[in-house]
């Protein structure tokens, strides 16, 4: 069985300075994020978007041959 990679997405959820919920998603991410970047780009959008991320989720979409 071999996998090749075809994307990767970020979905952030975060809470605004009035309370409500804010979702932001990312699309055509680079192949190979590492916790380390998914971490740096969570806190640079806290920064950028002035919300508190409560929740990042990578999601890695991937082909599986035989």
């Amino acid at each position: 069985m071999s996998k090749a990679w075809v994307k990767s997405s970020i979905a952030t959820t975060g809470i605004s300075a009035d309370g409500s919920e804010i979702k932001h998603s990312f699309n055509n991410l680079k192949e190979g994020l590492t916790e380390a970047d998914v971490i740096t780009f969570t806190a640079i959008l806290n920064t950028l978007l002035a919300d508190e991320i409560s929740e990042t989720k990578l999601t890695t979409v991937e082909t599986v041959a035989k």
